[in-house]
């Protein structure tokens, strides 16, 4: 990564899962699979689970075979369109769809207000959100927009609204991370944040007691870009623009596709 791209890093802002009663009784009736902890579907599933890699909230997943409706609130059409096409692309990994449209009952709600961060509820925590807010926001894609970045910041964001966390915050991440220096940058202009912002958003690691854990992977889509101005011995991890042989494998294990006869 080279050393003038510091500044160009831009990371979506965590939005914590829900836990409360609500939030879990609303995932529950989506998807019954969802009454099982993470630990206990690892303790069923074993090495099948273990040999996948993407780090999933517990309980937040919606029914297999759910067809998901989105509705952009505001932003410029042609970002909308931009958006619609990456989006779909996780529907062929996994046995769920997107029907973008203008249903007022929508599960997935988009705004695209700039300055005002990239940004995805976890998952079925959608559902708890009154259906005139947004459940998604992108605080940076415009029209002219790479196609790269349309790439890795939707696909990372609809990741979330799967269900899936950041990967960098995996409990076996292990990232050597300079303290400081990452307190300096972000911080700092564009992202802006507090001390605890960072805390929450780069430090904080899960606890294997509430993700579908396996192993760690540098390569997954839900993983940002780390330069090596911000970590201690030279470790980088560069940007992932699309979702690793693991990441696919890992969604078709959650949203499998329904058992045929023969």
């Amino acid at each position: 990564m080279a050393e003038n791209n510091l500044e160009e890093i831009k990371i979506c802002i965590q939005i914590l899962p829900d836990m409360s009663e609500e939030a879990q009784r609303k995932a529950i009736e989506e998807n019954p699979q969802n009454a099982k902890s993470g630990l206990n579907f690892i303790e069923k599933f074993g090495d099948t689970v273990e040999s996948s890699r993407m780090a999933l909230i517990a309980d937040k997943k919606w029914k297999p075979g759910r067809t998901l409706r989105v509705r952009f609130l505001d932003g410029d059409p042609v970002v909308h369109q931009k958006i619609a096409q990456v989006a779909q692309q996780w529907s062929q990994f996994g046995n769920i769809k997107f029907q973008f449209g203008n249903d007022p009952d929508a599960e997935i709600r988009i705004s695209c207000k700039l300055g005002a961060g990239s940004w995805s509820y976890i998952g079925t925590d959608a559902l708890n959100i009154p259906k005139n807010q947004p459940t998604m926001n992108y605080g940076w894609l415009k029209p002219d927009s790479d196609n790269k970045e349309y790439l890795r910041v939707v696909m990372h964001e609809f990741g979330h609204a799967l269900g899936c966390i950041h990967e960098h915050q995996h409990p076996q991440a292990g990232i050597p991370w300079n303290r400081d220096a990452v307190y300096r940058y972000y911080m700092g202009a564009p992202n802006n944040w507090n001390k605890q912002d960072v805390d929450n958003n780069i430090f904080q690691l899960y606890s294997k007691n509430i993700t579908q854990f396996s192993h760690y992977d540098p390569q997954s889509i839900m993983h940002y870009a780390v330069p090596k101005q911000l970590t201690t011995g030279g470790f980088e991890i560069g940007w992932n623009n699309y979702p690793s042989a693991t990441d696919k494998q890992f969604i078709a294990q959650m949203y499998p596709l329904p058992k045929t006869g023969g």
